[in-house]
């Protein structure tokens, strides 16, 4: 894969640009372990004498316990889109047990594999409304539930929420997102089939990231114990601007690509990065694999057969030094493959990209665009479908 890069004086933001237009749009989705099992609830996390149980997610689109949003932008996601966890079922620490519902071998090793059942994911700006629905199971009929939208739900989010559930007495889902972060709550009623009687809308909502945590309004309390039921969760991104993206339909072998790019109704003034990434259809796909003996050390997240932590170098101590370097956009190649596609990212205020497809061949790409803000992250995001065509 060929790689275009407009200015030399490359820094963080450039390299967390070119992630964010990836990473947001795979990793922006309801993740949940799944296996083929009649029991509704298949993970928990045990501490004292409360918990936490998860509901199976199946890749049944009507049927699979997921949330889907509507009213924004829908960017493609990687297809297919697979999910593997490969490792132990029963896991200690900090005093609690996370268990998998779930058979194992011998070894104590289970296999939980999942496709994710629809093709796009929305971004969202100012004035689009956000719409939640619900396919849920029919054995959630006619359940009251809990629905509760969670302001600035990004990674270090949920890490601090999962730190609380380790570290405090309660795993309680409420009493953890009160202790991390703040939120407004609705609730609501399965109907016989298990999904929402009618979709909800959030109305809109000021740029940031968010998340939806759905859980049965019905828990069982008592003095001695508490029990917390995760129907679904989900996370989507409201950015600042509208991003068009100017670019042609069809282009020869061999001719580079230009792109014009332009954020509606920003301030002239800004201090914006912009970046494009064209990638082959065929080949945008996303097999995620999570493998674990239980330890840090015997961790990977495997990527297309790409060692996250291995290959790439990247973790939880180290990433944030590590989008600063150049490699960084090696590696990014290295995930789409090479053949695949190219990237072009921008000086300061740089609307105008050329990527360079000499050496791709010709078939039918995806275009994506994105922009980055300094202290505002991801601004605006868009998508373009063409063809490279035989000379």
């Amino acid at each position: 894969m060929k790689k275009t890069i407009e200015s030399s004086n490359t820094n963080k933001r450039r390299w967390r640009l070119t992630l964010a237009v990836l990473i947001c749009i795979v990793s922006m989705i309801s993740v949940s372990l799944a296996f083929s099992a009649k029991d509704p609830w298949i993970a928990s996390i045990q501490k004292g004498g409360e918990s936490v149980i998860f509901a199976n997610h199946t890749d049944s689109s009507s049927e699979g316990n997921w949330i889907y949003l509507s009213g924004g932008k829908e960017i493609q996601l990687p297809q297919p889109l697979s999910f593997t966890y490969s490792g132990p079922n029963s896991l200690k620490k900090a005093g609690a047990t996370i268990k998998l519902n779930s058979e194992s071998n011998k070894e104590n090793n289970t296999k939980i594999v999942l496709t994710y059942p629809y093709s796009t994911h929305p971004f969202y700006t100012e004035n689009q409304k956000v719409i939640m629905d619900f396919n849920g199971s029919s054995a959630f009929k006619k359940q009251n539930v809990n629905i509760y939208l969670v302001k600035s739900f990004n990674a270090p989010c949920v890490k601090k929420v999962l730190q609380a559930v380790m570290a405090n007495k309660t795993v309680n889902v409420e009493e953890a997102l009160s202790n991390c972060t703040s939120y407004t709550k609705v609730s609501a009623t399965l109907d016989k089939n298990g999904d929402l009687v009618k979709p909800i809308s959030f109305g809109c909502l000021k740029p940031g990231s968010y998340g939806i945590v759905m859980t049965v309004a019905d828990e069982k309390k008592d003095k001695k114990e508490s029990e917390s039921k995760v129907l679904s969760a989900t996370g989507f991104e409201v950015v600042n601007y509208d991003l068009e993206t100017n670019a042609a339909n069809a282009i020869n072998e061999g001719n580079n690509l230009d792109v014009g790019l332009c954020l509606k109704c920003a301030p002239a003034n800004g201090n914006v990065t912009y970046g494009a990434i064209l990638i082959k259809k065929d080949a945008y796909k996303a097999d995620i694999n999570l493998s674990t003996n239980g330890t840090k050390a015997g961790t990977d997240l495997f990527i297309n057969g790409v060692g996250v932590f291995s290959d790439l170098g990247i973790n939880s101590t180290n990433y944030k030094s590590k989008l600063s370097k150049n490699e960084i956009s090696k590696e990014v190649q290295t995930l789409i493959g090479e053949g695949n596609g190219t990237i072009s990212i921008g000086a300061k205020n740089q609307s105008t990209l050329s990527l360079t497809t000499f050496d791709l061949p010709s078939g039918n790409y995806l275009l994506f665009t994105g922009a980055y803000e300094k202290g505002k992250g991801l601004v605006g995001i868009d998508q373009k479908e063409l063809t490279i065509c035989t000379k």
